[in-house]
């Protein structure tokens, strides 16, 4: 699923009739029943300014730069196109090293209410229950760091919209995209805890074994059939499952990863594309290039030359 790597987020509403009225943080608040929209402006250079929500919280880069330092987890750099889930009553400490009057800082605070969270948890665990989790589904329990793809991305810029006109719907259409979101960014967080290479439950979940088992044949054919039977699933139930958990097919992850190892081989390696195309497990070199150019962006070729002149 391809990633923003720019925001193109849209606050020019927003622009046309806030007020600013400090430099620093300079708070504007849209709010309906279930959450709150916060947009945050600041001015110019600030350090270890303070942030902390009652409810958990999803921001989101809009413009410049934040360094971000949250309890238990190492500062990092905070850019456009860039979200982190924040628990409720966690206070996040933010620095502003490039900030100016002409070049402001610019985020979003999306805080949303624990009942309205607690009922889209409590639906998704009902009707498609997180396989080999006890816990279940949850959301805003941990802090979660996320570059947003397409989906994510096009419902933050919806809710902006929203919650920035003048609609006497705005809580009706507001919620219909929040539960969509709250959906999208558990699945979000699912793939990385379950599907990354690192994973600690790759003995204790089927869907973290079968990622293991896709990472080792990445360069031959992979069948459906192959891996519900990695799972101990029927076919069927395996495709299902393997969906509604991550938000995308097996197929779509199967490519998803192949392509990720044809662009480390690329960035890596003077292999020719041919070869690259046969270790990643494309046997259509045209369908390998069109796959790349939809996944990046760019040619393999291309991109092979914007590294190298990096």
């Amino acid at each position: 699923m391809k990633n923003v790597q720019a925001s193109s987020l849209d606050i020019s509403r927003h622009l046309q009739s806030r007020r600013l009225e400090q430099e620093v943080e300079n708070r504007t608040a849209y709010t309906i029943d279930t959450a709150e929209l916060n947009i945050y402006e600041t001015h110019h250079v600030a350090e270890k300014v303070e942030l902390t929500f009652n409810s958990p919280v999803l921001a989101s880069m809009i413009r410049g730069k934040k360094v971000m330092h949250l309890p238990g987890t190492p500062s990092f750099d905070f850019l456009p196109g860039e979200s982190v889930i924040v628990p409720g009553l966690e206070t996040m400490r933010i620095d502003f090293p490039e900030a100016e009057t002409d070049n402001p800082t610019q985020c979003l605070a999306l805080a949303i209410d624990s009942d309205k969270i607690r009922q889209v948890t409590n639906l998704l665990n009902e009707r498609v229950p997180l396989i080999d989790s006890p816990q279940g589904w949850q959301f805003g329990h941990t802090n979660f760091f996320l570059t947003n793809d397409e989906p994510i991305h096009q419902l933050i810029a919806r809710l902006i919209y929203i919650f920035t006109e003048n609609n006497k719907a705005k809580d009706v259409f507001a919620n219909l995209v929040l539960q969509e979101l709250v959906v999208r960014l558990m699945q979000t967080q699912a793939r990385t805890l379950l599907l990354s290479p690192d994973t600690l439950q790759i003995n204790t979940n089927r869907l973290a074994h079968v990622a293991q088992y896709i990472a080792r044949n990445l360069h031959r054919n992979l069948h459906i059939k192959e891996l519900a039977d990695e799972a101990c699933m029927s076919e069927p139930n395996f495709y299902r499952t393997f969906k509604q958990t991550f938000g995308l097919t097996p197929i779509d992850y199967i490519n998803q990863q192949r392509i990720a190892l044809a662009s480390r081989l690329l960035r890596t390696t003077d292999r020719c594309l041919a070869d690259i195309s046969l270790a990643c497990g494309f046997n259509n070199m045209t369908y390998f290039m069109r796959l790349f150019r939809r996944e990046t962006g760019l040619s393999p070729a291309q991109y092979r030359k914007q590294m190298l002149s990096c």
